[in-house]
């Protein structure tokens, strides 16, 4: 409703401002350019935003390239230099997500004060969750499978109610009390626990790969309008770059997003991948998405880290 009256409020100064053109006797020869002028003004930001997108795209293409993709990475150091580092709630949902201890035995993220936090898992920290696990896809994939059916069964004569009945009364209780993802919690909390750190990068045991995240640095004026960054990825036995992505966000024309709990890029354009941690997925961790697919685990790439969701 806010955003209709501020169009509507401004239409109508269009309007009046043809109407004065009009009254002055000017052609539409001339009021034309007079209208365009005024319909674009509220979106000069936008326009600038682009054609600062535009000529960083023309001199950074191509903005996004992958050599090869991993299936086993083995060891990975996670190094984000944007926010700066993951915070707690971050480390823990990456070592939840992608330390697997099959293709994945060590983790490494760095977090605040320079510091890094080794994260190490083999498949015998998963023993009892991999005895379970089997079983809990097989029932997550049957109550998607009748989920579906009564999404498509809500305008047939009878309706749903009597399958999402039995969905919720039996079918998940079924699978909760297969206590999968209880008693995953309870390893990943072990590995949590058994954290190491170190103080600085020299000191960290060698890794296979190493995923970079770096914020590209535009002239102070370009950066009040747009944000760009990088995030690379390196095969550090041979010291090549496998792959990388850069992408740029236009800060919001529309403030009252802001305002209103917003993000500073809700309602901006961009170019190259919009959620960046979604790289590093396509080119080492694959396993981990295929895993979640099959668990139905929803955790949104989005929160790695808690900082991520107010700046970005």
């Amino acid at each position: 409703m806010f955003y209709l009256i501020i169009i509507s409020a401004y239409l109508f100064f269009v309007s009046l401002i043809v109407f004065l053109c009009r009254k002055a006797k000017l052609k539409w020869f001339w009021i034309l350019p007079v209208v365009v002028v005024f319909l674009l003004a509220p979106f000069w930001d936008i326009w600038l935003a682009k054609g600062i997108m535009w000529n960083f795209s023309r001199r950074n293409a191509p903005l996004q390239q992958i050599s090869s993709t991993v299936r086993t990475p083995e060891s990975v150091l996670w190094i984000d230099n944007v926010w700066p580092g993951y915070d707690a709630y971050g480390r823990y949902w990456m070592v939840n997500n992608y330390l697997d201890g099959v293709h994945l035995k060590i983790l490494i993220l760095n977090g605040d004060k320079n510091k890094f936090y080794l994260y190490h898992a083999t498949l015998k920290d998963f023993l009892e969750s991999e005895k379970i696990r089997p079983a809990h896809e097989k029932m997550s994939r049957m109550i998607a499978k009748l989920k579906e059916e009564a999404k498509a069964a809500a305008h047939r004569p009878g309706g749903n109610r009597k399958l999402w009945q039995i969905i919720r009364n039996d079918y998940e209780p079924r699978l909760k009390k297969l206590g999968y993802e209880e008693t995953r919690k309870q390893e990943i909390e072990k590995i949590f626990a058994r954290e190491k750190v170190y103080h600085s990068l020299q000191e960290i045991p060698p890794v296979r790969y190493q995923v970079t995240f770096n914020r590209i640095r535009l002239p102070e004026w370009q950066e009040k309008y747009v944000w760009c960054d990088e995030i690379d990825i390196t095969d550090t036995s041979a010291n090549h770059q496998i792959a990388y992505s850069r992408r740029c966000l236009a800060y919001t024309p529309m403030t009252a997003v802001i305002q209103m709990g917003g993000t500073p890029f809700e309602g901006g354009v961009h170019i190259g991948d919009k959620q960046v941690y979604e790289f590093d997925d396509k080119v080492l961790f694959g396993y981990a998405k295929e895993r979640r697919r099959g668990s139905e685990c929803h955790d949104s790439i989005f929160y790695r880290n808690k900082n991520f969701t107010r700046r970005m």
